[in-house]
């Protein structure tokens, strides 16, 4: 699909200005004062330091200030860093969130933070939106639309990606699935919801380039989440009001075959050993109870047990 979107963006204002300011220093105020320091003191072994100082001023104002930018392109994001430069092509591009240190925009073959776009651990803390926000929401924006959405135009239903500040929704969602479904493993009562901690495994998720988070919505409205890596399915959930009416399996095919695109002979996922619903469910759709067990990583430690589903496409002898 060929997008005519192109877009550039550099440092904040600010920060250009306070560079133009050190750029016009570099270029006329020193070579003024080492001109005047020549011809009045002839001194040309300080008037030449101030030279070069001048120089290397303007190259740092240029490769640190004005040289780092992200450009959209038909085809390809570029990130320019001072000395560094990465491409992207958009269908491979699997990450696109703001940091401390630059705006992360990752693939499965490699990560690069654009230098020019920041946002503080302050601002991150506080959950303040800011020009990292905006500028990350642009891209992904323009990803999608090389990556739509999958819509269905009759029933209001899309599956699309999970954007990075959306880890409080699925947090929300989570707990609403959980307290529905499995309200006898995790009695609320005894075992409360880890808030905080599935926050904090959600932002980790949408951070990470190998693993994919991707949310149903439902005439805009939110309704169900699924993750993934390259060979596993990591949750799923429907919130209670939404259930049985088929999007839990909508979002279930779609994971699988994601992930059966990337070739592996087989899927897996974990489900708790009493919960018996959700196993049944997963039978329903091809998976296969293995032997494998572990405990949850959550009090009070439940069993679980391994699944898998065997990518019809693979060869016979990797089945």
């Amino acid at each position: 699909m060929t997008v005519s979107t192109r877009r550039v963006w550099r440092a904040a204002t600010p920060t250009l200005v306070i560079v133009w300011i050190f750029a016009v220093l570099a270029a006329v105020a020193i070579p003024i004062l080492a001109y005047l320091i020549y011809t009045r003191e002839r001194m040309p072994w300080l008037s030449m330091p101030l030279l070069v100082i001048a120089g290397l001023g303007l190259l740092y104002a240029w490769r640190f200030g004005l040289h780092p930018r992200i450009r959209a392109e038909e085809d390809v994001l570029r990130i320019d860093n001072p000395f560094k430069h990465h491409e992207f092509a958009w269908d491979d591009i699997t990450l696109i969130a703001p940091g401390e240190n630059g705006l992360w925009v990752g693939s499965e073959d490699q990560l690069a933070e654009a230098w020019c776009v920041q946002k503080s651990n302050a601002a991150t803390k506080r959950g303040k939106v800011t020009r990292a926000d905006r500028i990350a929401s642009e891209l992904i924006d323009i990803l999608e639309q090389h990556n739509p959405p999958i819509t269905d135009d009759q029933t209001g239903l899309q599956i699309r990606r999970a954007r990075p500040d959306e880890a409080g929704l699925l947090t929300r969602m989570e707990r609403a699935a959980s307290e529905a479904g499995l309200a006898h493993i995790f009695p609320p009562a005894k075992f409360p919801f880890p808030t905080a901690d599935i926050a904090k495994r959600w932002r980790r998720l949408l951070l990470d380039r190998f693993s994919r988070v991707y949310v149903l919505d439902l005439f805009d409205a939110p309704v169900g989440y699924v993750a993934f890596n390259a060979d596993t399915i990591l949750h799923l959930g429907i919130v209670p009001q939404h259930r049985r009416r088929g999007y839990g399996s909508a979002l279930l095919e779609f994971a699988s075959l994601e992930i059966f695109d990337c070739g592996v002979p087989a899927a897996q996922l974990w489900v708790l050993l009493d919960n018996q619903v959700g196993r049944a469910f997963y039978r329903s759709h091809g998976w296969r109870e293995t032997d494998d067990r572990r405990n949850c990583i959550f009090p009070p430690g439940p069993r679980e047990l391994r699944m898998v589903r065997r990518n019809p496409a693979a060869p016979r002898r990797s089945r």
